[in-house]
């Protein structure tokens, strides 16, 4: 028993989708949403138009997802990155409030915090540091 090109479709459409599930997503959401189009063309062909409906149906479906609708899904899938409070304390002068070794975290002021800070050198009380990077909850500093 061969199958006919709907069931074809249906069968391609379902595979696209579960293959984005196995990509994780890394596409877009393209994957799914063509399987989705060649799924409801086949099922369209199988319930009353054959062949033709189904290649018909894919096509304007197709054509409508690639002008209008992929942008608004690339436009919901990009997420914008922004600085959190503490990004923005790479640069930032402050003094140290205890002494910091290359062994040994100390501790500096930056704004009247004082934030946990570790550094290459040794950076006795006192001394003015900039920060660095941030290292997971410590602050690299070096000596200004």
């Amino acid at each position: 028993m061969a199958m006919s090109a709907p069931q074809v479709m249906v069968i391609i459409g379902l595979m696209l989708a579960v293959l984005e599930l196995l990509a994780g997503v890394q596409m877009g959401f393209d994957l799914v949403l063509l399987g989705s189009i060649l799924v409801i063309s086949g099922f369209a062909g199988i319930i009353g138009g054959g062949i033709y409906l189904s290649l018909a149906l894919a096509t304007v479906l197709s054509g409508l997802y690639i002008a209008f609708g992929r942008q608004v899904i690339r436009s919901k899938l990009i997420v914008a990155t922004k600085h959190t409070n503490i990004d923005k304390l790479i640069g930032k002068k402050g003094v140290v409030i205890r002494t910091i070794t290359p062994d040994t975290a100390g501790m500096v002021r930056l704004e009247d915090e004082d934030w946990r800070a570790v550094a290459s050198e040794v950076i006795y009380e006192k001394e003015k540091i900039e920060v660095e990077m941030v290292e997971g909850v410590s602050l690299k500093v070096k000596k200004v």
